[in-house]
């Protein structure tokens, strides 16, 4: 209609804001090529209006919707060329160190594209300058949402980079700023994540007590939010979560529990027959529980489980490394069940599958790891010489991991595997020389 008013190839503001409105309606209905189109229609007759390089905010409202929408569809470097042309234009309209939330906004979403382009020095650096400009804006010690988020981003990226004091640092300022705002015992969206986060970051830490002390008031705010019996993301998450940090602290019992939990809720969403890799994960850590507490049966049931999602997830002859796991974790537990010869076939499928994703000659620790397996299993069926084989491919791959003349356990142990080996086959010179070896190594280990 306005087209037909003020004439279809005219240049009027009313024409370029419903085409700039169509686009937010398919960005919002997740259409981001229908919203790219409106969107760069509306910014060219825009440009048309007040001219290609004229500071105003119309153009610059058009700039970052169009970053905002190929940031959606994974293109960041395109969605940083909006986000840059916006901010420069801010900055000419307010001139170049006034702080205003636009200006914020902008050096936001440049850090959110920089961290997911997995550029953090970056992605720092941009949520840093949001960070001053916004204590400029609100103040120093105010309590805003927006600083909180800010700095929940910045704990993010400095969780990535695995500085976990720092991004704890952040974590806790935000949370802090968050309950000023929201209440101290209110059940609020934004406060569950950063009670999260702050889990997981412990978690990294090594400090499962204090996880397990977030992870628990994040999912008591999740339940309040969405309901005790709701099945949602946030809740299946947070019980892995919790289910992981008692199973490191050796709490296999409440592990299971909680792992279950995440099961049942993971399949109320998903579907109870959808191969969904969040439910592949679940089963994995449920068969590692239980072949923890010895019981390898119940362990090899969920291992069968993940692995028939895998590979209705990623195909059944693709090489994938949650495949390779997963078969490394069934040879392992029918290795502890003494059927060696089932745990061959696992150990030599995983073996097959890791050296197709990580490389034939690669050294890399998963492949000595199942190197070392398959030696012992051939050991305990009695074929020393074929042991032996493995072990000295696992020993090679470790030196060249670890480095050739380094001190380190699983080298100290594959020594180990070999004076065993090698006394088995009667060889006692050999037996002794690696025995000595591994106990040298052990010996400078331990001091």
């Amino acid at each position: 209609m306005k087209r037909a008013i003020h004439g279809d190839n005219t240049a009027h503001l009313d024409i370029a804001r419903s085409l700039n409105n169509l686009g937010a309606s398919w960005y919002s209905l997740g259409n981001q090529e229908k919203a790219i189109s409106y969107f760069e229609q509306s910014l060219r007759t825009k440009e048309a209006i007040y001219g290609d390089n004229t500071g105003n905010w119309d153009i610059v409202s058009s700039l970052n919707n169009l970053g905002s929408a190929w940031g959606e569809l994974g293109e960041q470097k395109t969605a940083i060329s909006y986000y840059e042309r916006a901010l420069t234009m801010m900055k000419t309209i307010h001139e170049e160190n006034t702080a205003h939330p636009d200006i914020v906004s902008s050096l936001n979403s440049l850090g959110s594209a920089w961290s997911e382009l997995d550029d953090k020095e970056k992605a720092l650096s941009y949520y840093e300058q949001a960070l001053s400009m916004q204590k400029s804006l609100y103040g120093d010690t105010t309590a805003h949402a927006d600083i909180a988020s800010t700095l929940n981003h910045l704990g993010s990226v400095w969780s990535e980079l695995d500085d976990q004091e720092k991004a704890i640092s952040y974590y806790e300022q935000a949370l802090t700023i968050m309950k000023t705002i929201h209440g101290d015992n209110t059940a609020h969206p934004d406060i569950a994540p950063m009670l999260y986060n702050l889990g997981e970051a412990w978690d990294d830490v090594g400090d499962q007590e204090k996880a397990i002390f977030y992870y628990e008031q994040a999912l008591s705010i999740d339940k309040s939010m969405y309901g005790e019996n709701t099945a949602h993301p946030d809740i299946a998450s947070t019980l892995s979560h919790l289910g992981e940090a008692c199973n490191e602290l050796g709490e296999k019992e409440k592990a299971i529990n909680y792992y279950e939990q995440a099961l049942s809720t993971m399949k109320a969403i998903y579907g109870d027959d959808t191969a969904h890799p969040d439910i592949a994960s679940t089963l994995n850590n449920l068969g590692a529980a239980w072949g923890d507490l010895g019981d390898q049966e119940k362990a090899i049931t969920y291992y069968e489980q993940a692995l028939s999602i895998e590979k209705t997830i990623f195909g059944d002859d693709t090489a994938h490394p949650e495949i390779a796991r997963t078969l490394y974790n069934l040879g392992f537990s029918f290795s502890d069940l003494d059927d060696h010869e089932k745990a061959i076939i696992y150990y030599e499928q995983s073996l097959t599958m890791d050296k197709t994703i990580h490389g034939e000659n690669t050294a890399h620790i998963d492949i000595a790891m199942t190197l070392t397996t398959l030696g012992l299993s051939w050991s305990e069926l009695g074929d020393q010489k074929k042991a032996i084989s493995y072990y000295e491919q696992a020993l090679t791959m470790e030196k060249s991991i670890y480095g050739e003349n380094t001190a380190h356990a699983d080298i100290a142990a594959s020594l180990e595997h070999l004076a065993l080996a090698w006394s088995k086959i009667g060889d006692q010179k050999k037996a002794t020389e690696y025995k000595e070896r591994s106990q040298n190594m052990s010996r400078e280990l331990d001091n």
